[in-house]
């Protein structure tokens, strides 16, 4: 049980990781490509209210199991 909880908040606090940045759109100094003059993705304005949310989610999950296998 620890060890799914542990996982599952080690994977959405690694979610941030990749959404790209919007000083450096990873392609270094490639000069004046495409990708090179592109905004940042429109994840990063949602990235903390989306881990909130799915950490949220999981809590609500994880006791409604919790709940169910008491019950049994």
């Amino acid at each position: 049980m620890l060890k799914n909880i542990f996982f599952t908040i080690l994977f959405l606090f690694s979610v941030s990781s990749f959404a790209q940045d919007e000083f450096d759109p990873g392609f270094g100094d490639e000069g004046g490509g495409d990708a090179a003059d592109a905004p940042g993705a429109p994840i990063d304005d949602l990235i903390i209210p989306l881990l909130f949310t799915g950490i949220l989610t999981t809590i609500y999950f994880v006791n409604k199991k919790e709940r169910q296998l008491k019950q049994n």
